[in-house]
């Protein structure tokens, strides 16, 4: 009888199950109404009520919602186990953060925080708090992979920012405890800890200070600045291409290949939206290219893109006479770098279309297996015109991949991670790109050799930047590399000073002369020399004059074979196998990679090192190889399964909350 009456409402009878029911249904009766909104004045009855009614009023704009009006339940567990979704004793420590060595922290909506450390914590680490941080984010993916929390991944295109503050690395510690024979690789290097050159930006230490780049994706581009496309025209049938005195475009000849350009895409476009007719707005997308926004968003792009991984040859591009496949990509890669926000929508409306009809053309499509639609493998007996063309059609759809895998939308993402790479790597294993590389007898003696080797060194450059990408998949998607390591014999791509000479005629003039680089696999081996021979075996890569890229490639091998022989090596599992000898080549091989590294930037002025691109963040993957070492020597090799071809960083956030 006590339930009934604590149920049931004394003035109308209705009946609740709850008491928190019936006192919120008891309002209606008093006319009472105690919730008003902070900024247009209305009173309502129910806060749940007040709450909806934040997110459509007018007069909000972009404040925030007050805290103690959002939405979802009144967690109970620590920041820690909240945040890896596990289950939380309520304890001040928890079990969890015990058992991990992590901090244990209950914050709560006012501000108030209740923390302790857990034993193994150290008294500098309990005492030290970093307030533009998530609480205790040592052991999650994000500070791993350099993001503020777990799903902070890449959404935007990577804009130029200005420099970041210089990094304090006495601040923070690493991702997990490591021995002391790995931790002792920061004080080997140049003699002490500090051993980078001042005013270059660390980013080894940047990630570990800021805990905001998010690798591979929110990158720090240094000096570089977004310039307008306004250009002043010298005639109203030409269009300035590569300054005063360089070369003008025909607007009639690319106004022709702008036409051609819309009438594909709204073909593709109206395949891709049968039996419907496609959407106004993409459309409208189609109809935005022009002569003057092609020419316009391929400055762009050689002017913030083309440094990270210079493929296409910039001195000798020509959009009037380039492969259609090449023209759009780099108008899409360059358009997401302009000024007009409205532009930049329009092209992210426009790129699954894009991306549909690059992959639908003859040879890159799919239906490779019907006739007429395949590569011909005429290698160098075909004719020049020929080659051109079928290198940039391969150097369209590449960028494709990578445009859609850093831009496009979800679908997007998973797509061509799954299916048009995978098409790529069809293509390149049919013409042998792999194992592409400059003859050891070749010289250059006039125009037309020279136009030979500038092709060769776009193909090898083309290879070598598809493996970084594979690799890439496999960081952050757990991803099995396409590529074998027993079928690739590429070199490093050779000295930028040859790739951006235009004519036989003005190598002569600055008397260069092309050099070979050494191949990847021997400099890779060189890393594993032992301490005992390293000062000498390093001689080897010291005299190939390898570059920042060519260090950012060597880590890609390095993770992904790192991960090859830990967490996808079914030996680690049996009792006679050691987890330390396992993982000390690989140790060496770091400390051996960072020596080089350190001896490259300090060898770079600091004007062109900041000029440099993503190659500056060659540092962010040396401290994820390492974590991943760290964890696998911690787990003395015992994890949970770990999924594959999944998205950005779930392989290693299951890992690490385990």
């Amino acid at each position: 009888m006590e339930a009934q009456s604590l149920s049931t409402c004394n003035q109308c009878g209705k009946k609740f199950q709850r008491k928190a029911h019936l006192l919120r249904h008891q309002q209606q009766h008093s006319g009472d109404r105690p919730y008003s909104c902070k900024f247009c004045s209305k009173t309502f009855k129910r806060s749940d009520v007040l709450r909806d009614h934040f997110s459509r009023c007018e007069r909000r704009g972009n404040s925030a919602i007050p805290n103690s009006l959002e939405r979802g339940r009144k967690r109970h567990a620590c920041d820690e186990c909240s945040r890896l979704k596990v289950k939380c004793d309520n304890e001040i420590p928890c079990r969890k953060c015990k058992e991990f060595g992590r901090t244990c922290v209950k914050s709560r909506p006012g501000g108030e925080m209740r923390s302790a450390s857990s034993p193994e914590a150290t008294p500098s680490t309990a005492s030290r708090s970093t307030p533009d941080l998530a609480p205790s984010d040592r052991n999650s993916i994000g500070f791993l992979l350099n993001c503020p929390s777990e799903t902070d991944f890449m959404r935007e295109y990577p804009k130029s920012t200005t420099l970041s503050p210089h990094a304090k690395a006495a601040d923070f510690q690493n991702l997990m405890n490591v021995n002391s024979n790995f931790d002792s690789l920061g004080q080997h290097i140049n003699g002490s800890a500090n051993g980078g050159t001042p005013g270059y930006q660390d980013y080894g230490q940047l990630i570990q200070e800021n805990n905001l780049d998010v690798m591979l994706s929110n990158l720090e581009f240094g000096t570089f600045e977004r310039q307008t496309h306004n250009w002043q025209m010298p005639d109203e049938s030409l269009i300035l291409w590569s300054g005063s005195d360089g070369l003008f475009l025909d607007r009639n000849v690319l106004d022709g290949r702008a036409f051609d350009i819309r009438g594909k895409l709204k073909y593709t476009a109206s395949t891709m939206n049968a039996p419907n007719l496609p959407p106004p707005g993409l459309l409208d997308a189609i109809e935005m290219i022009t002569a003057d926004s092609i020419a316009a968003n391929i400055k762009l792009y050689f002017r913030h893109w083309h440094k990270h991984g210079p493929m296409v040859h910039e001195a000798t591009f020509n959009p009037c006479h380039a492969a259609l496949p090449l023209i759009v990509s780099l108008m899409a890669i360059g358009g997401m770098y302009s000024k007009e926000s409205a532009d930049v929508a329009k092209l992210k409306l426009l790129l699954d279309t894009l991306e549909a009809w690059v992959f639908s053309i003859p040879g890159i499509s799919d239906e490779y297996d019907i006739p007429g639609r395949t590569y011909v493998t005429q290698g160098e007996n075909s004719s020049p015109e020929w080659q051109q063309y079928q290198l940039e059609e391969l150097q369209g759809a590449y960028l494709m991949i990578v445009l859609q895998f850093w831009t496009g939308n979800p679908i997007a993402r998973i797509r061509v991670r799954q299916q048009r790479f995978q098409r790529i790597v069809s293509i390149f294993h049919h013409l042998s790109l792999q194992t592409v590389q400059h003859s050891p007898t070749y010289q250059v003696k006039d125009q037309a050799s020279f136009s030979a080797w500038i092709r060769k060194e776009c193909f090898i450059r083309l290879a070598t930047l598809a493996t970084m990408l594979d690799h890439a998949f496999g960081i952050f998607n757990n991803v099995s590399p396409r590529f074998q390591w027993a079928e690739l014999d590429l070199p490093f791509p050779s000295d930028d000073r040859y790739f951006k000479v235009k004519s036989y005629d003005e190598l002569l003039a600055q008397q260069l002369h092309p050099q070979h680089k050494m191949k990847i696999k021997d400099a890779y081996l060189v890393l594993f020399a032992t301490p005992e021979t390293a000062h000498h075996d390093l001689q080897i890569i010291r005299a190939g004059n390898l570059t920042p890229l060519d260090l950012q490639m060597l880590i890609h091998y390095l993770y992904t074979h790192v991960w090859k022989c830990t967490f996808s090596n079914p030996m680690v599992g049996l009792p006679t196998t050691n987890i330390q000898e396992l993982v000390q080549p690989f140790k060496i091989a770091m400390q051996n990679w960072r020596t080089i590294w350190d001896e490259i930037k300090c060898s770079v002025p600091e004007s062109e090192w900041n000029r440099l691109g993503f190659q500056r963040t060659a540092e962010t993957y040396f401290d994820a190889v390492k974590s991943v070492i760290d964890v696998f020597e911690k787990r003395k090799g015992i994890f949970p399964p770990i999924p594959s071809d999944c998205e950005k960083g779930t392989h290693l956030k299951h890992l690490l909350s385990f």
